[in-house]
């Protein structure tokens, strides 16, 4: 089959956007047309085309505040399921409609948690594919029976049937969690590997200091690009691993102001936003929230990790590494002084941690890379 087109979609978070990016290059890279419809700040400074996935209003502020004002009873998982099945899926559903409507892919592919495209593409009759950027992947088949239930009328009003069943809006699950990490989740749909390829921004960079041979060992420490406010647990780590003998890479996010850490000593580098997949290989431990996307990247580097998980699935994803046997946690409450310290120097060691890092990142080597799996999707469209 020749060139075909290929929209993927998702909500405008970093979290969301980049795991899929290497896919979509791939696919262009192939020879295919790919167009990425998200929101802001990635319209129109990502390497591909873009377009508006969901109108301008429906930032991820708006959608928490909004899903408390219809949903005023609900807490933790089943106010992520309201916002993302109710608040986020209807207002995306109609965008993502009329841009299907205006490209005519001929397969679309979405974060599995920007359902609203699941109901324009299924509705229009596109075949469709899910893209995991969560290790809870159990989440994914309850949030998609929970969107055609708000999102009824969509089909209704179309006089088509909405689906049934214990399946996703989707053929098939893209899944880059690699085996020993994976995990039951029933759901019907199938999956489809792909190994985890750490994204960057080309505007990124490396610190010049750590591109330059080092003499003693390298941490890097970041709460991602939303740290939940976390600046206490931040300052907390800071000083805790800066008291050993090492160089700390301290990262604040794309919006954080280094300034808030106040003065730090002189074994620490304080720094916006890095390369990230450059940087791992550079470093001897990364200390980190326990995002899917770091989590996935640093095992890709085969590194031991410490997560301090902060909201979200974050504390999922620091229990599955636990229980790899691939990093340590410490949930805030159990940050008692000289904790955060105590297992970065034992990490820094011969530590289990590590040897069992090295066995997932050899693990992740051997799944089908992005260039492997775009024939597949390919196939879809026939």
């Amino acid at each position: 089959m020749g060139s075909v087109k290929i929209m993927f979609a998702s909500l405008g978070a970093y979290g969301h956007v980049y795991p899929m990016m290497p896919l979509a290059l791939a696919c262009a890279n192939a020879g295919h047309e790919a167009v990425i419809a998200t929101g802001l700040p990635f319209l129109g400074r990502l390497p591909l085309p873009t377009v508006p996935g969901y109108p301008p209003e429906l930032e991820l502020d708006w959608a928490i505040q909004e899903t408390r004002r219809r949903h005023p009873g609900l807490h933790d998982e089943d106010f992520s399921m309201a916002m993302f099945a109710d608040v986020t899926a209807e207002f995306a559903a109609p965008t993502m409609i009329e841009q299907c409507e205006g490209f005519r892919p001929d397969l679309v592919v979405y974060e599995a948690m920007f359902t609203g495209t699941g109901v324009a593409a299924n509705v229009l009759g596109i075949p469709a594919l899910a893209y995991s950027i969560g290790l809870a992947t159990f989440f994914y088949q309850p949030l998609h029976a929970a969107t055609v239930g708000y999102q009824r009328d969509t089909w209704l009003q179309r006089d088509q049937t909405p689906p049934d069943g214990d399946g996703l809006l989707a053929a098939a699950l893209i899944n880059p969690a690699p085996p020993s990490v994976r995990q039951p989740d029933g759901i019907a749909t199938p999956t489809i590997p792909i190994r985890s390829i750490a994204y960057n921004e080309s505007s990124a960079g490396v610190p010049a200091w750590l591109s330059e041979p080092g003499t003693r060992p390298r941490v890097y420490l970041t709460l991602g690009t939303v740290a939940f406010g976390a600046v206490d647990v931040l300052s907390r780590a800071v000083a805790e691993i800066a008291a050993l003998d090492i160089d700390l890479l301290v990262t604040v996010g794309p919006e954080g102001e280094p300034a808030a850490l106040g003065e730090v000593p002189g074994n620490v580098h304080v720094e916006r936003f890095v390369a990230q997949s450059a940087v791992l290989p550079l470093v001897d431990v990364i200390v980190h929230h326990g995002g899917t996307g770091t989590v996935l990247s640093a095992l890709e580097a085969g590194l031991p990790q410490l997560l301090l998980p902060q909201g979200a699935d974050q504390f999922f994803n620091a229990e599955i590494l636990t229980a790899a046997g691939a990093g340590r946690r410490l949930p805030n409450d159990a940050q008692q002084p000289g904790a955060i310290g105590e297992a970065v120097q034992a990490l820094l060691g011969d530590a289990p941690e590590r040897r069992t890092a090295a066995k997932l990142r050899d693990e992740i080597a051997t799944m089908p890379s992005p260039a492997d799996v775009v024939p597949e999707l390919v196939k879809l469209t026939s």
